[in-house]
């Protein structure tokens, strides 16, 4: 279904919108957007103009028209829930299901029974995570649904959400591959959708790289991927082994605490003691020491370092609970907190930050995390046995198996290379019923066209 005027643009829009407001609650629940320690580096950025060491900056800048330099970050969540809503209508209509009812009714579902509505409140690029699988996918096998001006948004908010965060330009990379070989296998896309999707990921790894070359002077996705690597290592023991071993030859700085630097990736990293930093006394010695301990462990322990991201990978692929990184923030410095660049950047609306649920530790999401987690696992099982009983369209096929990489992969970058963490899997498991309910569309479609079909007298 194409649009390509006002008229038929109506329906949509306004199914867009109140999908979009449906996916809003838990901001409107919560008093205010919800906010993590990691949010301060985004609005930072955007606000004072400078590029993070630890990520991209490409969503601090696409939260600068929405919210002002400091006017409110409710029109971020605005944003942020009506593009999910829309790349949601694309991917639908990509594989010939779109219908307002059916899709009002599919984001009613989405909202009460899984984690999306979560990260449309989230201040954080991991909104941005399913968005990049489902606009990727709706572009490679619905190409020709779009008109051209469709199209060109579809692009654009493909490289918004793969620049928004380096493990999305690994997922976007990933699925790239995976179109190819499907395409090499006999889908036959589109030669315009393969020639303008595919080397999305690689503009997207470009962009990031040369922006840290011209800003940073270093060729890096960022500056910081090397202590997160050392970070993984020194936890599963393989960095850990090195430094005993090399310590005496190679006389790094870090060696001095090897006993007492924490066996545990996150605390490694953000501890409040801050103690793998104090050990080498800035942050550029610390970058140097952790691409070379991190060079010697892949070349002394590869065996292990592969065993560790397995385990790790399998761990963050079933760690997957909503909003429970989503705690109380201290309100300390104000340089130095969340709370205190909201009280620094959106002085109007730090008192409603400091009464929302969040803040006040009233997110109780215990119960939901067990309603959600048995979503999950019931669509599973529902779509293996959906998938038994009939194969699906090569359209919806492909949003399967899309779906099914960018868990594994989203998994692998995150839990595998840096920490086993909700989040990082929540923004994403979502998708799980997303496709168990567009393979129930399949399945009432078939129904509907059967029931339409003409019956055949025999002799007649």
């Amino acid at each position: 279904m194409r649009l390509t005027d006002v008229r038929s643009w109506a329906g949509p829009a306004a199914a867009i919108a109140l999908a979009a407001a449906i996916l809003s609650w838990v901001a409107l629940w919560n008093g205010y957007p919800l906010i993590f320690a990691d949010s301060q580096r985004y609005l930072n950025g955007g606000i004072l103009r400078y590029l993070p060491s630890e990520a991209p900056i490409f969503y601090g800048v696409f939260m600068i028209p929405l919210h002002l330099d400091g006017l409110s970050l409710w029109p971020v969540v605005a944003a942020q829930s009506l593009l999910l809503a829309y790349v949601l209508t694309a991917a639908l209509r990509a594989v010939g299901l779109f219908e307002a009812r059916s899709f009002l009714a599919l984001a009613a579902f989405l909202a009460a029974f899984t984690s999306a509505p979560w990260f449309t409140a989230f201040i954080m690029p991991d909104v941005f995570t399913p968005i990049c699988v489902l606009a990727m996918v709706a572009l490679i096998v619905g190409w020709r649904s779009f008109g051209g001006f469709e199209r060109l948004v579809l692009i654009g908010v493909v490289l918004l959400a793969l620049t928004s965060h380096v493990t999305h330009i690994v997922i976007g990379l990933a699925l790239a591959v995976l179109f190819g070989l499907l395409h090499l296998a006999g889908r036959k896309y589109p030669r315009t959708a393969l020639l303008a999707v595919l080397p999305l990921p690689l503009a997207a790894l470009a962009a990031v790289i040369g922006l840290n070359l011209i800003a940073k002077g270093r060729a890096v996705l960022t500056l910081d991927g090397p202590v997160f690597l050392l970070a993984r290592a020194f936890a599963d023991g393989p960095a850990y082994e090195t430094m005993r071993s090399d310590c005496a030859a190679r006389h790094w700085k870090l060696c001095q605490s090897i006993e007492t630097l924490p066996r545990d990736s996150e605390l490694f990293m953000w501890s409040a003691d801050n103690s793998a930093l104090l050990a080498v006394g800035s942050g550029p010695q610390l970058r140097a020491e952790a691409s070379e301990i991190v060079a010697a462990t892949v070349r002394e322990h590869p065996t292990e370092l592969l065993a560790d991201a397995v385990r790790n990978t399998l761990a963050q692929l079933v760690t997957f609970r909503a909003a429970v990184d989503f705690k109380r923030w201290p309100e300390g410095g104000a340089a130095l907190t969340i709370p205190g660049v909201i009280h620094r950047f959106f002085p109007h609306e730090f008192d409603r930050l400091m009464r929302s649920r969040q803040q006040q530790g009233r997110l109780d999401v215990e119960g939901l995390n067990v309603l959600y987690s048995a979503v999950v696992w019931l669509s599973l099982a529902g779509l293996v046995v959906l998938l038994l009983q009939a194969r699906p369209e090569k359209p919806v096929a492909d949003l399967l198996l899309a779906v099914a990489m960018a868990l594994l992969v989203n998994a692998a970058a995150a839990g595998g290379l840096s920490v086993v963490a909700d989040r990082y899997q929540a923004r994403l498991i979502w998708l799980v019923p997303f496709c168990f309910a567009v393979l129930l569309l399949c399945q009432q479609r078939r129904r509907a066209l059967a029931s339409r079909a003409p019956s055949i007298v025999p002799g007649g």
